[in-house]
């Protein structure tokens, strides 16, 4: 609202319901009034009275109003003229078609981008969002990676409650060869580049507690919103807001698995424009698998500072997560039909208990300098605190009696003792055999890193420029530790399997145009980035390192991308894309350089051979919208080079190596409908579909992984999915049913990291959710919720992921990971 004040009148601009009224406030009768009527507010039209203090409407319609500032953002000037009606601030000059008047302070629809209800018309690159109300009704069973698994190309799965082992997919690449982020802030490792990372099963660093929505950028796309190991895409998660008034909520649940959560949320409101948000949420589960009991606690804060009469803010976003829980393994496929579908390794053949605590905090700042530039940065801190301690009883050892892998089982030999400075551990002096000596594992990591990143945004007539960067500097300890009972000692050169130190630094420059032409029905994006990493890696004595020392090398990227998007039609859009971008090796590529052994049989420390990834995308799509509908098509062709594979030995030391390159091609098919009101509700139904493959299309061959040929595909791509969903509401009453399938795949060896001929089925799963909010009419309560949610509805047995592996007399056999059968979960959440 605008408004003026002189001796005799107030005068004001009314915004209600997509109109604009001029709005006068009479201090007395006067000659002006005469035959003009008082306005009703609540509809922008004339009232039928008029008395002193009156308030008389003009539609403006015919008028345009235009508002500008000078440096001191003071209003100069209100114009009133012809031929239409449209309000510019400073922060929405570029967008001066735009109906919907802007507050002071607030950015630019053309400059602000945040989490959105659907992708814009005109994008230029291929989108997806999930929104609030979508995280909000999400069941407690889902996290922040599972969610994506609505969307298309996206397969994601936890085999254990609270985020345990996830595993997503995203157009073929793995985690680690997309990026994740909060806020825009990388939520990757710096060091092993996934969100959940290595063998950290259950590295959680936020949960769906800490989110407003989701931004899916797929492919590379611009350079504003990828970061690094932004191959397959970017997932942008939107930071939860506190809101302006006051209030909060509690709740409670129970369900499938013995599954107990509690949460609460307090907002502070509005005190002097400073308000913040506080959230709870804890959540335990048996899981639905033998021994994979799992507890997750979440705490979250949101803060935002208005300052300079709007025009600029402050925020602030905490999240502290804590899991504690033991890992699912995978089985054997035969054991699961002998002993039945929720089979795990018995706690007294094999058992993996973890403890993880990670901490994210940005602190951000956001100034409109003048009608042109905007300006902001964050500074940022992440620290992850990971523990797990590993057991294996030597007798059930793989053996003639039990032919099948065990995970994480003890070594016969102690090879260690023979090197020129051993480490001094000697398992059999202490517990009679090297066996029972070393059946014990304790394996730790912690990480921190902190980071800068600027952003400038220059918004002119047709242009919107910008400019930004990021530097991340990380610092990594890594250690595993071996022993014959628990507690594990960790003394270095004594004990440890490795004791590593690490040090990354990671940064990166970009600028970006929006071009837009022909009125708006044309945008360009071009975009460029200069990506740099520089890691040491640094070893002490240890069983895997004859000696210690040190490798280190930095590597640098140029990547460039363009975008660009027609519209000739209203409602239709065309758009096509082309980029290349790269990914910096994990730390597991400088594992094998440090204890080398040249021809001589010396130990050596050798140059780092492994070289980053590399990845060329093209794409085309195009858009449509009409009384309702949103459909949206795109292919894609990705050529990649240098694909890292890893290998894994049986004590869990990985290896990342180059294999050969490898193209990913695939088409995503999106459709939304609004039914309308019919049948007692409000109806929606959506749909998507994905094919994506990704084959070899060069031969290699590795001491690891033997020969592989090209054409071979790459295990761990369902070639295709799709997702049905059909939401209904009345009145206070939502439901939701959806559905989701996933072909079958190839799966790799456990070891090697290379694909295999066996394959996984084909499965396909249906969730129900229901909600009532019941409104109460007291001075303390204001609703209450009660929520049922049923996860696998038709209580499929299937098996989101497994590997190929050997037995003792040489046979291949499939080790699979159970996916989750049916849950059921009641809630109850008061809001006040």
């Amino acid at each position: 609202m605008f408004g003026i004040n002189n001796k005799n009148m107030r005068l004001r601009l009314l915004f209600k319901w997509r109109e604009f009224c001029l709005v006068i406030v009479a201090s007395s009768t006067s000659k002006g009034d005469v035959g003009r009527l008082p306005v009703d507010q609540d509809n922008c039209r004339p009232a039928t009275q008029v008395s002193s203090g009156t308030e008389f409407a003009y539609p403006l319609l015919p008028w345009r109003i235009i508002l500008m500032q000078h440096l001191h953002r003071h209003i100069l000037l209100l114009a009133l003229g012809s031929a239409g009606i449209s309000v510019m601030t400073p922060m929405a000059y570029a967008q001066s078609t735009t109906k919907t008047p802007v507050q002071v302070g607030q950015v630019s629809k053309k400059a602000k981008v945040s989490a959105k209800k659907k992708v814009p018309l005109k994008a230029t690159y291929s989108e997806h969002v999930i929104t609030a109300k979508v995280v909000r009704r999400a069941s407690p069973m889902q996290n922040a990676q599972t969610i994506l698994a609505r969307k298309p190309s996206i397969n994601a799965f936890s085999t254990g409650p609270n985020g345990m082992r996830s595993t997503i997919t995203f157009r073929a690449f793995t985690s680690g060869q997309f990026s994740e982020t909060f806020d825009g802030v990388s939520l990757n490792g710096l060091f092993n580049g996934g969100s959940q990372q290595a063998s950290q099963r259950n590295a959680v660093p936020l949960t769906l507690n800490d989110i407003s929505g989701i931004n899916i950028y797929n492919g590379i796309n611009n350079p504003s919103v990828n970061s690094y190991n932004s191959l397959g895409g970017t997932i942008n998660y939107q930071p939860r807001q506190p809101s302006k008034t006051m209030g909060g909520s509690v709740g409670m649940g129970y369900g499938s698995f013995g599954t107990f959560q509690w949460n609460a949320l307090f907002n502070t409101g509005s005190i002097d424009g400073f308000r913040s948000l506080f959230a709870y949420n804890r959540q335990t589960s048996n899981g639905w698998l033998q021994n994979s009991g799992n507890q997750n606690t979440n705490y979250y804060y949101a803060g935002i500072l208005p300052y300079d009469h709007g025009l600029s803010k402050m925020s602030a976003h905490v999240i502290v997560n804590h899991n504690v829980g033991y890992t699912p393994h995978s089985v054997p496929q035969a054991l699961i039909q002998q002993y039945g579908y929720n089979y795990n390794w018995p706690l007294n053949y094999s058992t993996s208990s973890n403890k993880d605590t990670e901490l994210t905090a940005i602190l951000g700042d956001k100034s409109t300098i003048n009608r042109h530039v905007i300006v902001g940065g964050k500074v940022y801190v992440r620290n992850k605190i990971y523990q797990r301690t590993a057991y294996t009883n030597p007798a059930f050892d793989q053996s003639a009696t039990q032919p099948y892998y065990l995970p994480n089982q003890s070594t016969g030999y102690p090879f260690w003792l023979s090197y020129p400075v051993p480490p001094t551990y000697d398992p059999s002096a202490i517990f009679g055999s090297t066996h029972y000596g070393t059946d014990y594992n304790l394996y730790e990591e912690i990480s921190t890193a902190v980071g800068f990143q600027p952003k400038a945004q220059f918004i002119l007539p047709h242009n919107l420029v910008t400019l930004g960067g990021n530097v991340s500097y990380g610092m990594l300890h890594s250690a595993e530790y071996w022993y014959g009972s628990a507690p594990v000692p960790q003394v270095s050169q004594y004990n440890n399997a490795w004791d590593e130190h690490d040090e990354r630094l990671l940064a990166s420059v970009y600028v970006q145009d929006n071009i837009s032409l022909l009125g708006g029905k044309v945008h360009i994006t071009p975009g460029i980035k200069y990506l740099y990493a520089y890691t040491v890696s640094s070893d002490n004595i240890g069983f895997y390192y004859p000696i210690g020392g040190s490798v280190a090398n930095s590597q640098a990227f140029t990547s460039p991308t363009i975008g660009i998007s027609y519209a000739p039609l209203h409602g239709l859009s065309f758009y096509g894309s082309w980029g290349r971008n790269i990914k910096f090796p994990n730390i597991g590529a400088y594992y094998s350089n440090i204890a080398e052994q040249n021809n001589a049989g010396q130990y050596i420390v050798a140059p780092v051979t492994v070289t980053p990834e590399y990845v060329t995308d093209y794409e085309l799509g195009t858009r449509y919208r009409h009384h309702g509908f949103m459909g949206s098509v795109n292919a894609y062709l990705e050529q990649f080079t240098n694909t890292f594979l890893t290998n894994t030995n049986s004590s869990g030391i990985s290896n990342t190596y180059n294999g050969g390159s490898s193209r990913y091609e695939g088409v995503e098919l999106a459709l939304e409908q609004r039914l309308g009101h019919f049948l007692l509700g409000h109806w929606a139904a959506i749909a998507n579909y994905s094919y994506n493959q990704a084959v070899f299309t060069s031969s290699f061959h590795s001491s690891y992984a033997g020969t592989v040929q090209a054409g071979q595909p790459l295990a761990d791509v369902p070639r295709n999915m799709f997702n049905v969903g059909l939401d209904w509401g009345y009145h206070h009453v939502h439901a939701h049913i959806d559905g989701k399938y996933v072909s079958s795949e190839y799966v790799s060896q456990q070891f090697a990291g290379t694909p295999t001929s066996q394959t996984i089925p084909s499965y396909f799963l249906l969730n129900l959710g229901v909600e009532d909010t019941i409104p109460i009419h007291t001075d303390h309560v204001k609703s209450v919720k009660l929520a049922l949610n049923i996860d696998n509805l038709l209580n499929r047995h299937y098996f989101p992921q497994g590997y190929s592996n050997t037995d003792y007399s040489g046979n291949t056999y499939l080790s699979v990971l159970e996916g989750m059968p049916r849950f059921v979960f009641g809630s109850v959440t008061l809001k006040f």
